[in-house]
């Protein structure tokens, strides 16, 4: 049997808000046939922080690492999640 989950309080405003930014710009991205990382960092935050989750358990191990090594993103691993050790090569 598995667990029944616990109920999750209800999404406060803001974080709806920043749901329907990231949504908005995600949507502009789709048009214009492109989604950069950093939107989909921003939509993958604003659906962890609803549900009192890490940003990191929305995005792909591939996507992490590219935070890692390529991006200059704001992250807080105590709210986003743990990056990627980056390996000297």
């Amino acid at each position: 049997m598995s667990a029944t989950p616990a109920p999750q309080p209800a999404p406060t405003q803001a974080q709806l808000d920043a749901v329907l930014q990231a949504a908005l710009y995600l949507l502009g991205a789709r048009q214009d046939r492109m989604v950069t990382i950093e939107e989909w960092t921003d939509l993958a935050r604003a659906v962890a922080a609803c549900q009192e989750r890490k940003t990191a358990d929305y995005l792909t191990e591939h996507d992490l690492k590219d935070i890692a090594e390529r991006y200059a993103l704001e992250w807080d691993e105590a709210t986003d999640g743990a990056l990627p050790t980056l390996d000297d090569e």
